[in-house]
């Protein structure tokens, strides 16, 4: 197919800061009234857990990013380091959540929006977002990276700010030091824990967004996985210390309200000021930087499976004006307008995990299957080849199952109906595997 190259323009620190904005610094204050409840209160230790199982997985993506820069990430990870049918299952399975992905997190923004300009309705705000989101994405993304370089700096202020208003009530012994964001002995539930785990993994999702936009970086080889692993350290540490500073601020969770806990918090600490400053931040954050990130690497992941003929071949259009895939774009709209409209976030939160998930154990298989069981250079092997190819994917697999195996009922349900379908498409694309699954082929 003819005109198929997407331009070249971002470079490993852009990828850094597309990856944070994606997974956004101010991600706890959305749910984290829901997290909360599930937790018993041990938000930070959920993150925390949550980071060191997108570590592993992260070094996967690392090696696997270096062997194959390509847009289609864990689908191309898994179809060449396993087999074209599993590549095909990771790429659809991924899908589901990168879907639910961009409508999750417009709901949030419109509904942060409704709630500081109540006169604004909430599909007034849900349009405007997705519509933004969609011009910027189409324009290309050298002008999106400046956007998110702009948007991540306000959060970080947010951050910065809240932390020095809990700092100060801790001085003036207003509050006191506790640890319960990490440790609650009257309400410790490991599986309740990682269930609210599964749901904050979603907050993580971004380091795999980065290797969608591997076509679009300069010299990808080395900038994607270096990306990824400092993404992952960088937003997993702000997440934890906004959600320790959160439960130290406010350790009687019981009595905050579920839908405005963050904010209840926030209003605390701070007052006024920092209540608006934060619900504008929260608003841009969500409603315009992640949704444009998010529909920016479905729209790569689309593009890449359609190259392959995995997917109809229009969504693979790439625009001669912008070097962009402005179909799988306008595609991902269309989608996600009808689930941002329609559903409430309730419905959506509890299953955006389950592809992701499933995506992650599939891609550390593909590690230490292509590296070990394909390995032909066996005196290669080292102690540090162990270390990247073996034990890193073996300990991501175990963490990643393990939060995959305590995901909800409703996620399971809905995951699996999904894959389900995946593979009836499957079996019609290839008329029942009498033709080859697609894949790419590699020059």
């Amino acid at each position: 197919m003819e005109n198929v190259k997407l331009k070249r323009t971002l470079k490993t620190k852009d990828l850094v800061v597309f990856g944070l904005v994606f997974m956004i610094p101010l991600a706890p204050a959305g749910m984290y009234g829901t997290y909360l409840g599930l937790s018993g209160g041990m938000v930070a230790l959920c993150y925390l857990i949550g980071m060191i199982a997108m570590f592993f997985t992260g070094m996967s993506y690392r090696v696997m990013s270096q062997k194959f820069p390509l847009a289609g990430s864990v689908y191309v990870y898994v179809q060449k380091g396993v087999s074209p049918f599993l590549g095909f299952l990771t790429g659809w399975s991924i899908l589901l959540d990168y879907f639910l992905m961009p409508a999750t997190v417009v709901i949030i923004g419109s509904s942060f929006g409704n709630a500081l300009v109540p006169s604004i309705p909430v599909w007034v705000w849900v349009l405007s977002f997705i519509a933004f989101s969609t011009i910027v994405n189409v324009i290309g993304v050298d002008f999106m990276s400046k956007c998110s370089w702009i948007l991540f700096v306000l959060q970080l202020v947010v951050i910065v700010a809240f932390v020095g208003c809990v700092i100060r009530l801790l001085l003036n012994g207003t509050i006191h030091f506790s640890t319960i964001s990490f440790y609650n002995p009257g309400h410790f539930d490991i599986s309740k824990i990682l269930q609210a785990t599964g749901i904050v993994i979603l907050s993580y999702l971004g380091f795999d967004a980065i290797s969608t936009m591997a076509e679009e970086t300069v010299n990808p080889e080395k900038s994607v996985g270096r990306a990824i692993i400092l993404s992952i350290l960088i937003i997993g540490l702000i997440f934890i210390v906004i959600t320790f500073f959160a439960g130290m601020a406010y350790p009687a969770y019981q009595n905050l309200n579920e839908n405005t806990a963050f904010i209840d918090v926030v209003t605390f600490v701070g007052g006024k000021w920092l209540t608006v400053l934060t619900t504008i931040t929260l608003i841009v954050s969500f409603g315009i930087a992640t949704t444009q990130a998010s529909q920016a690497a479905v729209a790569r992941v689309l593009f890449a499976m359609a190259r392959d003929g995995a997917l109809p071949k229009q969504l693979a259009y790439v625009s001669k004006k912008f070097q962009t895939p402005i179909v799988a774009t306008l595609f991902v709209a269309l989608v996600i307008t009808p689930l941002a409209l329609l559903c409430s976030l309730g419905q959506i939160a509890t299953l955006v995990s389950f592809g992701a998930l499933f995506g992650f154990i599939l891609l550390n298989i593909a590690v230490v299957n292509l590296f070990f069981f394909q390995n032909k250079k066996k005196e290669t092997v080292t102690s540090k080849y162990i270390f990247q190819y073996l034990i890193c994917p073996l300990l991501g697999f175990v963490v990643t199952l393990w939060i995959f195996i305590n995901l909800s009922i409703d996620a399971h349900i809905v995951g699996g109906l999904w894959i389900l379908a995946g593979l009836f498409y499957l079996l019609a694309i290839t008329k029942i595997f009498t033709c080859p699954v697609p894949q790419i082929e590699l020059n």
